[in-house]
């Protein structure tokens, strides 16, 4: 999809995009026969990185083509994709495909726009980058996702794609845009599989079984949503008590990622840190 993490800086990975996210079989792409196979009967290959940073579950006949830094991509028999672990690095302001800002950044993309618009130009800036014409897109659907403010804006889509070398296609996930930190830089984070439109369907709940399989170290999973610029240290008063790498709001952070995001946890189930019922412990 886009460049790869070369490195930790601020704690946090350099960038590249795509984390796909857990959409569940009844967000099937329209104009699709519902999928009838129950995801807990697909058999899927334990899998983790070498680096051991992440770990999901391969269904037969795919391949891992990628796993480090908590990415894994994969292919299937068919020209499907999943794309697990990755997260795309803006900075706000006005979005010009094939540009990337100082700082490290992937591209400008403006904070206000919707999850909607922000799928289309990580898109257009990925195929420009490559050298490709802009993809097609069209969202047929959206639904946003209630996270606490520390996670910003999640929202699971489906939507078909047009335009590129593959052929007409449909894409399914789910996208996070975290909050801007202190240098007005934001992390875009997203979980997605595509397939071609004829198996689609089908694949819908493969594409579900193995974003449920997805896990992170909560450590990882903590610095991946840490923001990208750190504000300036400041030095603690003499005296003062030590404090731990990871905060509580960091791992709060990382649990309702987790629970909200990849495991797509009941309402009654979810703690009510991360906006649910259950009680926090």
């Amino acid at each position: 999809m886009s460049r790869k993490w070369t490195s930790l800086r601020n704690a946090i990975p350099y960038a590249v995009l795509l984390l796909l996210a857990a959409s569940s079989a009844h967000d099937a792409p329209a104009q699709t026969s519902r999928p009838t196979t129950s995801i807990s009967s697909i058999q899927l290959t334990p899998y983790t990185t070498p680096d051991k940073t992440a770990a999901a579950g391969v269904p037969s006949g795919w391949k891992v083509t990628e796993g480090t830094l908590t990415v894994i991509e994969m292919a299937g028999p068919k020209g499907e994709t999943i794309y697990l672990g990755n997260a795309f690095i803006a900075r706000n302001g006005t979005f010009q495909a094939g540009q990337r800002p100082a700082g490290g950044a992937d591209l400008s993309m403006p904070y206000a726009a919707s999850l909607a618009q922000k799928l289309a130009m990580i898109l257009d800036q990925n195929a420009a980058i490559a050298g490709k014409p802009a993809p097609q897109l069209a969202v047929t659907s959206t639904t946003p996702l209630q996270v606490p403010a520390i996670l910003g804006q999640c929202g699971r889509f489906v939507a078909n794609l047009s335009g590129t070398a593959q052929g007409p296609g449909k894409i399914m996930g789910a996208l996070c845009s975290l909050p801007l930190d202190y240098a007005g830089i934001y992390k875009n984070i997203m979980l997605m599989a595509s397939a071609p439109v004829a198996v689609a369907a089908q694949d819908a709940p493969i594409a579900s079984a193995v974003f449920a399989s997805y896990k992170i170290p909560t450590n990882m999973l903590a610095m991946k949503l840490a923001p990208y610029t750190l504000p300036p240290l400041k030095r603690p008063a003499a005296g003062a008590p030590k404090t731990s790498t990871l905060s509580p709001q960091a791992d709060t952070s990382a649990e309702c990622f987790d629970l909200i995001v990849l495991r797509e946890t009941p309402n009654r189930q979810l703690r009510k840190k991360c906006g649910g019922l259950a009680p926090n412990n």
